[in-house]
């Protein structure tokens, strides 16, 4: 009986080792990067940029950068294209990014919250539609959950909110009156996946 219990405390020792050997954790201070693609949803209701309902789907873009300073926090600067087919929405928010990850090891949950401003680059393609002229405020919160493959590279899922103003727009078909007098906020949703280097 005494043998058998020393091979199994044996054996579980070898079993750690080897368990603890194919633990990997994705490096937990120093510069990062992440790249996103996501795909969103506009939550507005109403009539659209381009005389469409305001539901239209548009995709996303992103890239960031920054330092991370502990196993819980990194903070850093980047930028996101959102596009849709149509060309009403397509906006370039610059923002910084406070990012947090609630545990460390392989899988680790974590939120994002990102504030900046947004750069128009685009108009409706056709009229009747509207060309953001001015951008505006930027707000973005994601949370997701990122597994690292090595110390240096990870992959991640994520759902996000992203609310995008633009401060000054005018219809691209008006004569009289071109210019919106009040802000457009859009609300989107989005999902996606992201890289980590």
């Amino acid at each position: 009986m005494k043998k058998a219990v020393i091979v199994a405390a044996a054996l579980l020792c070898l079993a750690g080792t080897a368990a603890a050997q194919r633990h990997v954790e994705y490096k937990w201070r120093g510069f990062y990067g992440v790249v996103d693609l996501s795909y969103g949803f506009n939550l507005n209701r109403g009539v659209g940029l381009n005389g469409a309902a305001d539901t239209a789907s548009v995709f996303g873009l992103s890239f960031s950068s920054g330092y991370q300073f502990s196993k819980y926090t990194g903070v850093g600067l980047g930028f996101t294209y959102i596009s849709d087919p149509n060309g009403g929405y397509t906006q370039l928010p610059i923002y910084a990014e406070l990012r947090s990850h609630f545990m460390h090891g392989n899988l680790m949950p974590y939120g994002a919250m990102q504030v900046g401003y947004t750069l128009p680059v685009g108009a409706s393609s056709e009229p009747p539609g509207i060309e953001i002229v001015e951008g505006g405020l930027y707000f973005g919160l994601e949370g997701g959950v990122r597994y690292a493959l090595s110390h240096n590279f990870a992959v991640g899922g994520h759902v996000g909110y992203k609310m995008l103003q633009a401060n000054k727009a005018r219809r691209t078909d008006a004569t009289n009156s071109p210019y919106l007098e009040d802000p457009m906020v859009l609300h989107m949703l989005f999902v996606g996946v992201n890289f980590y280097f």
